[in-house]
């Protein structure tokens, strides 16, 4: 999280060039984790993809950590 989110998402998930995922914020807009790793994978709106840079494992850890934010 800290070396590919937190300059987009916060340090702690509370946002600025990228949305809030803390608070629950971002389980309100996922309800099922599996969209969210969609979106870390492929990319959404100005969210760059991180399909090619990070393995499967690394993209569901991080979607784990940010559901946790």
């Amino acid at each position: 999280y800290s070396t590919n989110c937190a300059r987009c998402h916060g340090s702690e998930g509370g946002g600025g060039i990228g949305p809030q995922l803390s608070d629950g914020q971002v389980v309100e807009e996922f309800p099922d984790a599996a969209g969210e790793v969609e979106v870390v994978t492929d990319g959404r709106g100005s969210m760059p993809a991180f399909g090619d840079r990070l393995s499967p494992a690394e993209i569901d850890d991080v979607v784990e950590y940010t559901r946790t934010l």
